[in-house]
């Protein structure tokens, strides 16, 4: 249960806070107009101006925005920040975050700790920092290589009573500017972070190397998937990955009556039939059908991938970016969304095809796909990662890019951070209809 009234407490004490969607006011130019601060004086160094010196230190410090300003009221919403950030509330005397905003994975926050009588330090933080961490590289990976290697290298740290996160360009210029005003740099050790998240020996099989999060027990892990080595499937469940029903339109599409369709059934199966249409021609086989409605559908929604769930301030992103009609019939979806449609365009095209909803990033991120039944055989078909926008694609680079994750095995998911019930879901090893990158997709 969400404690909302120590929260808003609290906040009374740092801020007047504005609703986390809402832009908040943009801070002072950071290069000229803030007061000088004195180091190695305690009482003269606040969050906010930790949080200036680092941004002076980056690239394009103008762009960010004070999301929480200690410095001045109105400056955004610490509750929310906090608990996106795991970071317990109530020994937070004084905080300052910048971020970019959108899907932009820039990011500077700043916390002064109130130890008082709570057996929480700084240690404490930056454990949970290192999980959103862990997170935030789960909402980019797959989807936006450069903001996931962005965030790959961020950290958190910790000084005399302050601890920041650190997700920006030049990391090493960040940290002397937070050393300088916070204390000497105190990297909290791997010691200390194991004594607190290593594995108890319990007999349970749980392999050394495993994170804290992986060596939780809420999910039921094999002792033939723990004995393979293959990393623990923990669903987030941060979204309803219930697969959208298409009974409906599957049934519309055997007896062609679509009388009894909603809106929004009718509007996604005209979308299907285009589809099949373009790409269905009589006497294909089961894998000719997967290639062109595969091909159809990561270039027909190629980039539209709702990366408003990318910004923690839209977590959910948009409506119906779940389920099919947000794909066919808005133009965004998230990747249920793409495992659902290619799954439908499979079933109208009578080739046997199931949807997989596991996770991404260690279990940081819900994801879904699919699998493919090709004479006999099971492959892997990822559309959502296919069809997800990069920069600097040419005719000659896109299609390797949009088949990366088309007929590979599972090995391939499992190595490309995938995880799923692994005894649930066939397992694919098959590689005859598998591009191997130098020529032609098999026939």
């Amino acid at each position: 249960m969400k404690r909302y009234i120590p929260i808003l407490l609290a906040l009374s004490l740092l801020c007047s806070c504005a609703a986390p969607a809402e832009e908040s006011a943009a801070p002072s130019p950071l290069m000229e107009t803030e007061s000088p601060v004195q180091t190695g004086t305690s009482d003269t160094v606040n969050a906010d101006a930790i949080a200036r010196a680092i941004l002076r230190s980056q690239p394009e410090a103008e762009g960010y925005t004070a999301r929480v300003d200690s410095g001045a009221p109105g400056g955004g919403d610490l509750a929310f920040y906090l608990e996106l950030y795991g970071v317990q509330w109530d020994v937070v005397s004084d905080a300052a975050i910048y971020t970019f905003g959108g899907v932009d994975a820039r990011e500077i926050a700043v916390f002064s700790l109130n130890h008082g009588t709570y057996a929480y330090d700084e240690t404490s933080a930056v454990e949970a920092l290192n999980g959103y961490l862990e997170r935030r590289q789960g909402d980019f990976y797959g989807y936006d290589p450069e903001q996931a290697a962005l965030v790959e290298q961020g950290k958190a740290v910790a000084g005399e009573t302050w601890v920041a996160l650190l997700i920006c360009e030049d990391m090493p210029a960040a940290e002397a500017a937070f050393e300088e005003l916070a204390g000497v740099l105190e990297a909290v050790s791997e010691a200390a972070v194991s004594e607190t998240s290593a594995p108890e020996e319990t007999g349970s099989g749980v392999q050394d190397g495993l994170t804290a999060k992986e060596t939780s027990e809420p999910y039921n892990w094999t002792d033939y998937a723990n004995e393979k080595g293959w990393r623990r499937f923990d669903p987030p469940n941060e979204f309803d990955m219930t697969p959208y029903d298409t009974s409906a339109i599957l049934t519309a599409w055997e007896t062609g009556d679509e009388s009894d369709l909603s809106e929004k059934d009718a509007a996604i199966l005209a979308k299907c039939k285009e589809a099949l249409d373009a790409a269905i021609t009589p006497g294909m086989t089961d894998f000719q059908k997967e290639l062109n409605l595969h091909d159809w559908l990561v270039q027909s929604y190629y980039g539209c991938y709702d990366r408003t769930v990318h910004d923690p301030t839209t977590p959910m992103g948009r409506e119906d970016n779940l389920n099919p009609y947000g794909l066919l019939g808005r133009g965004y979806g998230i990747c249920l969304a793409y495992a659902t449609t290619f799954q439908l365009l499979m079933d109208l095209a009578g080739v046997e095809c199931v949807t997989v909803i596991g996770a991404s990033s260690s279990s940081s991120s819900d994801h879904a796909w699919n699998m493919v039944k090709l004479e006999g055989e099971w492959y892997g078909v990822d559309p959502t990662w296919n069809a997800t926008y990069r920069e600097g694609l040419d005719e000659t680079t896109m299609w390797p890019w949009q088949h990366r994750y088309f007929n590979v095995t599972s090995q391939e998911l499992r190595e490309s951070d995938h995880q799923w019930d692994y005894e649930s879901i066939p397992e694919a090893a098959a590689t005859r209809f598998r591009w191997d990158g130098t020529g032609e997709l098999p026939q």
